[in-house]
């Protein structure tokens, strides 16, 4: 019996030396479980940050809070970019999960609907809801290069 025990307490200290060598590899990360793990928020220009408050809710909106006057770029931004004090994004539409559920408000990407969004934050207008050709139009009548690269919202 004295045997089992041995063998027992060397298989424990063999997990716990594995569990303590991966947790200083990987800070952290023994503990990322759960809502919120993935949220984040990205400094812009001009006084503007990107929320990430879920997988769907991904948004630019002035740092100090925002109210009906302030001009934001609505969920679900997938691509952005600034150039001076412009924020471009390219953003994907949502859709209610159930419309004929009027308790159900939650709201899933539209695969359909992807358009255009350009925020001025100097003086706090945006155009949105462009497509490809009236965005390169506002581009080129906005003096911003025609070339900017909108960059995944995850590896921006």
């Amino acid at each position: 019996m004295n045997k089992y025990i041995k063998i027992l307490l060397v298989f424990f200290g063999l997990i716990l030396v594995i569990s303590v060598i991966w947790f200083f590899q990987n800070p952290g990360s023994l503990f990322a479980f759960g809502p919120g793990v993935q949220d984040f928020s990205k400094n812009l220009t001009g006084g503007y940050t990107l929320y990430r408050n879920s997988a769907h809710e991904i948004f630019a909106a002035p740092d100090d809070g925002w109210n009906s006057e302030a001009s934001i770029i609505p969920s679900k931004i997938i691509n952005i970019n600034v150039y001076n004090e412009f924020i471009v994004a390219e953003r994907q539409g949502l859709k209610r999960r159930n419309p004929n559920d009027s308790l159900d408000t939650y709201e899933i990407p539209d695969e359909s609907i992807k358009d255009f969004w350009i925020l001025n934050t100097d003086k706090n207008y945006v155009l949105g809801n462009l497509n490809r050709t009236d965005f390169k139009r506002k581009l080129d009548s906005l003096h911003i290069p025609a070339g900017i690269e909108l960059v995944d919202i995850y590896k921006y």
